[in-house]
């Protein structure tokens, strides 16, 4: 029998428990857990971002994912995983079976939905700004971007169809600079994946000239860090000038700290 990926919120559910190897993943993986937990023919995965990318890594063949929360992993053939406070990401292979439910997601946290909602408008505005974008990728972000306007995502497998759709784009595109601002969040200060781009979409969506107000509301999250060490950090990543935009360490202070 395959190996059963899950989370702490799916690891109760009565198809989870019919399977006797399962895994347990709370957050994104590391280079120690992943060793820890070897590799397998087949894997299936039920769970959020962390789960699928976690599966997607451990198997040796394509994986059967049911996606619980909008994190996209369900679209692309990259994983995501952490060497102590440095993101990585590398490929695999591109889930071969997608299953959809809203068994799965109609008991997600208010939290957890907003944060993966800040995950798929970041998907789509660093792939609409993309300077890999194409026709094709921007069709797939005003898809997604459509569905959270339509206002009945909450505790809707909606928002999961639009993170699914969100996906395809950065299959094609990749993220840049708002995935680039969170990831020293995430990896220096402990902050989620979708809160950290929560924090930035304010002000990155204006720098963008892209009216996201409608879907994201009034974002009030309040951290407390070094804006200027996350900036330094950001730059490090190749990925940040794969963004149209002409980016730099003054671009992103006159954005980030000077327009405060």
């Amino acid at each position: 029998m395959a190996l059963l990926v899950c989370s702490n919120s799916t690891k109760d559910m009565e198809i989870v428990e019919k399977y006797d190897d399962r895994r347990i993943v709370s957050s994104a993986p590391d280079t120690n857990t992943l060793k820890e937990m070897g590799t397998y023919e087949n894997v299936i995965a039920i769970g959020g971002g962390a789960v699928i990318d976690t599966a997607k890594i451990l198997s040796k063949n394509p994986i059967v994912c049911y996606p619980t929360t909008a994190a996209g992993s369900s679209a692309t053939s990259w994983s995501v995983y952490w060497d102590g406070s440095t993101k990585h990401s590398i490929k695999r292979m591109r889930p071969n079976q997608i299953g959809m439910s809203f068994n799965f997601v109609e008991n997600l946290p208010d939290n957890v939905v907003k944060d993966t909602m800040y995950d798929v408008v970041s998907h789509c505005l660093d792939s609409m700004y993309s300077k890999s974008k194409s026709e094709k990728s921007l069709g797939y972000c005003e898809s997604a971007l459509e569905i959270l306007r339509e206002k009945d995502f909450y505790k809707n497998f909606n928002l999961i169809r639009a993170g699914h759709i969100a996906g395809r784009a950065i299959e094609i595109t990749g993220t840049n600079l708002l995935h680039s601002l969170s990831y020293p969040l995430t990896g220096h200060y402990g902050i989620s994946h979708g809160t950290a781009l929560g924090y930035f979409l304010p002000k990155i969506s204006k720098l963008m000239d892209e009216d996201v107000g409608d879907i994201i509301g009034d974002v009030d999250i309040q951290l407390d860090i070094d804006i200027e060490f996350v900036i330094e950090e950001a730059l490090k990543y190749n990925k940040i000038n794969e963004c149209e935009i002409l980016i730099s360490k003054e671009v992103l202070s006159e954005v980030l700290i000077l327009r405060r």
